[in-house]
């Protein structure tokens, strides 16, 4: 009797240890996904750690516990979406997809790309178009980024949807064929590239040959965080048949071979950039040049783009002088460069001799850009280093406002004035933490530091705390959470009352012209007039609209673009409005018929092949006149705001005469060669 209850007493120990296996818990014993579209819900705190994938976005830290999926495909070749963004996943997950085993690498991998409502940041995961071969088994593997990431989950899996390239479009269509490579982040591949845009006078066809561009490109995964969404964003060099750079004009601007297609999860209205980049131009200043697109990768759409240029040194771009290796000394060695606040490494940057006063333990770090931190020399590392070091002296000195002993001569106060402008317009906390551009010339030409070009508002225009509603905060004087620390220059600057109240001049006066909001709707709804019809298939292949993606913002997301539209414009209103009661400095000088002045810009300047004018009023008539006075070119019976000219033609100084609807007359200088 004793024997018999011993054996029953071992046998319910050893079935209870066995079927107490987690349904799951490895690839031996996978959750059977039947069929699709596939819905289930689950818990990873009691799970083991059986499998550890490092993705191309983020690595993986390891300890995570992890449930296993199996799925069978049946006799097609099929796309799929697998999502863990549904409201119940409340931790910091992870996707990956085994081929027929769990022994060798995923053929798909996403940690970080979407925001469940129950997890407060955008750190869950979702793998779109995730190719499954026929008659094929797939595992898939719901993991966590690190020891601490466990917790309740729901997997969606779904066979994708708006694959397919546009039949036609009004907008310029990108075409990318990688012939069986897989795109990486480092080294560029070479692919077949061709850009269509007949449009106005027809639409674009993805058989139509290229106009614009056609033949090779090398082509990358580009971006920090924003490379972890499912849209990609690459950088492109146009190449020829070599390889070598092929410097071409595309969508009329200047000819190079550097580009970026940003893409647009993060930005549900396309035009966070494109704003940010066309008032910052308009205030006179290079900005990249931007073209909204649809780009197709290898047969399949993959959504609206930005395409625009790459921030470089270049006649074109950053108009600053070439600095070779050898430039070492006397007013060669002066310039011109580029440095950038980012993120750096102990190579590719330097330490400031001064803290944040709101990172009073943290360093803060300037990256070198131009020249490249494995392309400059020594003498010219010291340079740049002494020189920001000088300013740096002077901004936190005791007599940092004095016009000569200060930091004036050692900045362009209206670059800086129209940085801070466009970027706390646009409360873009990236425009001062990180993505932050500055460049000097040689000085013979210009001795002065300059702030810009603008970069990076996919997280700007939004709500992203309870604490900055109805417009309110500013951004220049960031105290919180960051991987960059950046340097305190205008929480300083604004305590100097003479750039304060230069500051408020200029802002009140923008406000009245390129800011005033209704130049600003209106430039809104002609972009999205032209999109109209490519957003509808932006969200067919990216269905994110009314789900909180990208930055975790705050607050109901619209489930239209008309709403995203609305909700944009009510952004910019409010925010409009609580700068207009908070702007430091005051204006005396400013009165009522100043600000009724027309606003007129030239730009670039100097021009290379393209001159830009920009008018608040409507421009009916331009001449140009060359040094001694002679009528080279003119036009008239325009009745237009905007206008790029053909000027690479003309070399030397010249005078613009613009002349108004309202009579008005307007003289600009400029410089092309």
């Amino acid at each position: 009797m004793k024997i018999h209850s011993l054996f029953i007493v071992l046998f319910l120990f050893i079935f209870n240890d066995f079927s107490s296996q987690l349904l799951g818990e490895d690839c031996s014993n996978a959750i059977v996904v039947s069929s699709l579209p596939y819905i289930a819900s689950g818990n990873t705190n009691n799970a083991n750690d059986d499998y550890f994938a490092s993705c191309p976005d983020y690595g993986n830290q390891g300890g995570a516990n992890d449930i296993v999926y199996q799925f069978t495909n049946g006799a097609n070749d099929i796309y799929v979406d697998i999502s863990l963004c549904q409201d119940i996943t409340d931790y910091d997950c992870q996707l990956y997809v085994f081929e027929n085993n769990c022994t060798n690498s995923p053929v798909g991998c996403q940690e970080d790309g979407c925001q469940s409502p129950n997890y407060s940041a955008p750190y869950n995961s979702k793998i779109t178009a995730q190719f499954l071969n026929a008659n094929t088994t797939y595992f898939i593997v719901v993991d966590g980024y690190s020891a601490t990431s466990n917790g309740n989950y729901q997997l969606n899996i779904n066979e994708s949807i708006g694959l397919n390239p546009p039949d036609s479009t009004n907008i310029p269509l990108i075409i990318i064929n990688t012939n069986n490579q897989i795109i990486v982040d480092e080294p560029k591949i070479n692919v077949d590239f061709k850009i269509i845009d007949n449009y106005p006078l027809g639409l674009n066809y993805p058989n139509d040959s290229g106009n614009v561009y056609q033949g090779i490109a090398g082509i990358e995964i580009r971006g920090s965080y924003s490379a972890t969404l499912p849209q990609k964003p690459f950088g492109i060099e146009t190449r020829d048949i070599q390889g070598n750079n092929n410097n071409v004009p595309l969508f009329g601007m200047p000819q190079e071979n550097d580009w970026i297609l940003i893409a647009n999860y993060n930005d549900k209205t396309f035009l966070r950039n494109v704003l940010a980049f066309d008032l910052f131009e308009k205030m006179g200043h290079y900005a990249p040049r931007t073209k909204l697109c649809e780009v197709v990768i290898n047969d399949i759409y993959n959504g609206i783009y930005v395409f625009t240029e790459k921030i470089k040194r270049d006649n074109g771009r950053v108009d600053i002088s070439k600095l070779d290796l050898d430039d070492n000394a006397g007013d060669s060695l002066t310039g011109g460069y580029i440095f950038r606040v980012d993120y750096w490494n102990g190579n590719n940057s330097w330490v400031s001799n001064y803290n944040n006063p709101n990172f009073p333990n943290d360093e803060v770090r300037y990256v070198y850009n131009y020249p490249d931190y494995d392309e400059i020399s020594i003498q010219q590392k010291n340079y740049i280093q002494t020189l920001v070091g000088d300013f740096e002296d002077a901004l936190w000195g005791s007599d940092f406002d004095d016009p000569v002993f200060g930091y004036r001569p050692f900045i362009n106060t209206r670059s800086f004035i129209d940085y801070f402008i466009v970027n706390e317009f646009a409360r873009n906390v990236d425009g001062f933490k990180k993505s932050r551009n500055f460049h000097k010339d040689k000085s013979s030409k210009d001795s002065l530091i300059y702030a810009g070009p603008v970069w990076d508002f996919d997280w700007a225009y939004k709500d992203h705390s309870s604490s900055m509603l109805n417009g309110a905060g500013w951004r220049h004087d960031y105290s919180g959470p960051t991987d960059v620390k950046p340097p305190g220059w205008y929480i300083k600057l604004i305590q100097d009352s003479t750039f304060a109240n230069e500051l408020s001049c200029r802002y009140f006066n923008l406000r009245n012209t390129i800011l005033d909001t209704s130049n600003l709707f209106h430039f809104i709804d002609s972009l999205e007039n032209i999109i109209n019809d490519a957003q509808e298939r932006h969200f067919t292949r990216w269905p994110i609209l009314g789900v909180n993606v990208g930055t975790p913002e705050i607050g109901i997301q619209p489930t239209t673009y008309s709403g995203e539209i609305i909700k944009f414009k009510n952004w910019i209103s409010e925010r409009l409005i609580w700068l207009d009661n908070n702007m430091p400095g005051n204006c005396p000088n400013v009165g009522l018929n100043e600000l009724k002045k027309p606003y007129v810009v030239t730009y670039p300047n100097p021009s290379l092949e393209t001159l830009n004018i920009y008018s608040e009023a409507e421009i009916a008539e331009i001449i140009i006149y060359d040094n001694i006075g002679r009528e080279i070119k003119s036009l008239s019976s325009l009745r237009i705001n905007n206008i790029s000219l053909d000027v690479k033609n003309l070399k030397g100084f010249f005078t613009v005469k613009i002349i108004l609807s309202n009579g008005q007359r307007i003289k600009k200088n400029i410089i092309s060669y």
